[in-house]
């Protein structure tokens, strides 16, 4: 994939704004008389921005500029020179063409793959080969068996996550979650911050309505999962209430890699499929609550293993962590990354344009 939404959005409004711009630059145009242009601000403003278009290089990594981005721009300077160039365009026309480069820069420096912050960065699972933190944070985690069993009763699938290939057919640079296997991480504080920011990619398998991503301590913490439908789905306890909502206009679609993420803080909670934001919900209130008891992240599975059936610790209530059927991720996973803070929609479109 070599474009997105977003920039193809931008190119239309460039488009759109060059088509406005010719318009009104109709050589017919007796609004003002011709002579005594002056077009020293458009000369410099296209000597500006061409300097900046042959210094960009489009990739996907911080400091690149997204792939197309370059072409827009430069319609929007192929435009302004020939305005520059003719000598019977009048001064309103060369104002309106000084104003439509800027524009386009404008949205150009926009396109710009933003290095996202390192400073909030929790954990990131890249699964390169092992399911180790590529942070300095150190929150490795260890590959299990999980339970798979019906009614009450946990039992244990016996399979480990598997390394596969990833989205781009390399090889071992994935995990794949069958049969109740799972990941486990130690429980820190940090894990359990007040807000968030998840981002991974996914590729699920079928409709299951208990595709657990990552959750810590069910509810009375969070869990990130997809419903039947496909729908992404978050659970949050927070200082004023326990919320469960969906991304109501994005679905999942099956066997496709998908890149997907929500944040949350006081009063904001946002959805993201393929770095577009797809559902926002303001009726949610207060930080994030810090778990009552200390419980192991879990990445594929709803709780670890030990702790079904166990007896609460931290004043939940009796049957808090009581098995009630399987509840794990049929599919595959990857560069799954955890922040402390509300990401931007440029931000998480920067993480998606990345890694895509």
């Amino acid at each position: 994939m070599k474009s997105s939404k977003f920039y193809a959005l931008v190119l239309s409004v460039l488009l759109l704004g060059a088509l406005t711009f010719a318009s009104s630059c109709s050589k017919n145009d007796d609004n003002a008389p011709v002579g005594n242009v002056d077009k020293a601000k458009l000369t410099a403003l296209i000597d500006s921005a061409t300097v900046g278009y042959n210094a960009a290089v489009e990739g996907n990594k911080p400091g690149n500029y997204a792939p197309g981005s370059k072409a827009a721009l430069k319609t929007a300077l192929d435009l302004s020179t020939a305005t520059k160039n003719d000598a019977s365009y009048n001064q309103a026309q060369v104002n309106a063409a000084t104003a439509n480069l800027r524009r386009a820069v404008v949205a150009f420096k926009s396109a710009l793959i933003q290095e996202v912050s390192v400073a909030n960065l929790v954990a990131q699972w890249k699964f390169s080969g092992n399911a180790n933190d590529a942070t300095a944070n150190a929150n490795n985690g260890k590959l299990s068996s999980g339970p798979i069993g019906p009614g009450t009763a946990p039992g244990d699938g016996g399979t480990l996550p598997v390394l596969v290939a990833d989205r781009f057919g390399q090889a071992g640079q994935a995990y794949e979650f069958t049969n109740g296997a799972y990941i486990e991480v130690p429980y820190k504080a940090a894990l359990n911050p007040q807000a968030l920011t998840m981002s991974l990619w996914c590729k699920r398998f079928d409709s299951n309505s208990d595709n657990y991503m990552l959750s810590l301590n069910r509810w009375t913490g969070y869990k990130f999962q997809l419903q039947g439908a496909g729908k992404p789905f978050l659970t949050i306890s927070t200082t004023s209430a326990i919320a469960d909502k969906d991304a109501d206009s994005g679905i999942v679609p099956v066997n496709v890699w998908t890149h997907v993420a929500v944040s949350y803080a006081d009063g904001n909670m946002r959805f993201y499929i393929n770095g577009a934001l797809v559902k926002t919900y303001t009726d949610v209130k207060g930080p994030l609550l810090t778990v009552p008891q200390p419980v192991a992240l879990c990445i594929g599975q709803q709780l670890p293993k030990n702790i079904y059936n166990s007896t609460p610790t931290g004043g939940q209530a009796t049957g808090y962590f009581d098995y009630y059927g399987p509840a794990y991720f049929k599919g595959q996973l990857d560069e799954i990354r955890l922040y402390n803070r509300v990401l931007t929609d440029a931000e998480v479109q920067s993480i998606y344009t990345i890694e895509k």
